[in-house]
């Protein structure tokens, strides 16, 4: 199936701007997380996104931030009251660049 929507993607997109990155988002049924689907995704060159917790409160656009924040504040120990002041220091330090990039 998947060799099949990456060559139906390839064929509708020829004539087009094509992003040079596929992204599969995969929910989390036991098929989606075999490794058969793993090697398959791998070798069309399609990035693979993770199941996304819902939460009503957020945008689905806004997810992509996670990494990132995660990354900023990898090994950071903050109080309570600093974490909020620290995530709008990096929502601040956010480049446009990164949000056209991640998008």
């Amino acid at each position: 199936m998947l060799i099949k929507i990456s060559s139906a993607n390839c064929e509708k997109r020829k004539n087009e701007f094509r992003r040079k990155v596929v992204f599969f988002q995969q929910d989390i049924a036991r098929s989606h997380v075999s490794a058969k689907t793993g090697w398959t995704l791998y070798s069309l060159e399609m990035d693979l996104m993770q199941h996304l917790p819902y939460n009503p409160d957020m945008a689905t656009l806004d997810y992509y931030l996670f990494l990132h924040r995660q990354l900023h504040l990898d090994g950071t120990i903050l109080p309570n009251d600093e974490v909020i002041n620290e995530v709008d220091r990096f929502l601040d330090s956010c480049t446009p660049q990164l949000f056209a990039e991640e998008i």
